[in-house]
C-alpha cells in the first residue's frame, strides 16, 4: 500500500514538474514577443552594466533567503545549529537558501554569456529569463514552506529557464 502511494505520489510529482515546465517554456516565449530589448547597450561596458543590474534581482532573493534562514534560527529553539534540534521552518529555509544558491550559480554566469553574445534586438530575452528566474526561485520558497511536493513548480521553472539559457548561451558561444 506505502509503495503504491509513493508511486501515485512520484507520478503526480512528475505531471507538474512536466506541467510547470511547459508553462514556463510557453510564458518564456510569448513574453520574449512582447518585451522589448532596451536601448543603448550597443558597447561591452554598457552589456556588461545591464547585466550586473538584472542580475541584482537574484541576489536580493537570496539575501531575503538568507533572511529566512536567520529569522527561523531566531524563532527556533535551534539557536546553536550544531548541538540543537533544529524546527522545520529552519531545516527548510536552509534547503531552499542552499538550492537557490547552487541554482543561482548556474543562472548568473550562463546569463553573462547570453548578455554578451546577443545581438541587440534579443536583449529582451535576459529581462525575460530574469524575471521568470526569480517568480521560480519565490514560487520554489512559498511552495517549499507549504509541503515539499508543492516546491515542483518553481523548481521546474527555474530549472526551465536555466536550460533555456544556458542552452541558448551555448549556442551563441559555438556559433
Amino acid at each position: 500500500m506505502a509503495e503504491r502511494r509513493s508511486s501515485s505520489l512520484t507520478m503526480r510529482a512528475a505531471l507538474v514538474n512536466a506541467g510547470a515546465a511547459a508553462a514556463t517554456l510557453l510564458l518564456f516565449a510569448f513574453l520574449v514577443s512582447v518585451v522589448a530589448a532596451p536601448v543603448g547597450i550597443a558597447d561591452p561596458g554598457a552589456r556588461m552594466a545591464f547585466w550586473g543590474r538584472l542580475v541584482l534581482w537574484p541576489a536580493l532573493v537570496l539575501f531575503a533567503m538568507a533572511g529566512g534562514v536567520m529569522l527561523a534560527r531566531a524563532l527556533g529553539r535551534a539557536f546553536n545549529p550544531i548541538e540543537d534540534p533544529e524546527s522545520r521552518l529552519q531545516r527548510v529555509s536552509q534547503r531552499v537558501l542552499a538550492n537557490s544558491v547552487e541554482q543561482t550559480l548556474i543562472f548568473v554566469p550562463a546569463l553573462a554569456a547570453l548578455v554578451a553574445t546577443l545581438p541587440l534586438p534579443d536583449l529582451g530575452v535576459p529581462v525575460v529569463a530574469t524575471w521568470l528566474f526569480v517568480i521560480g526561485r519565490l514560487l520554489f520558497w512559498g511552495g517549499y514552506l507549504v509541503h515539499p511536493f508543492a516546491r515542483a513548480p518553481g523548481m521546474a521553472m527555474t530549472l526551465s529557464v536555466n536550460l533555456v539559457v544556458l542552452g541558448w548561451a551555448l549556442l551563441r558561444a559555438l556559433a
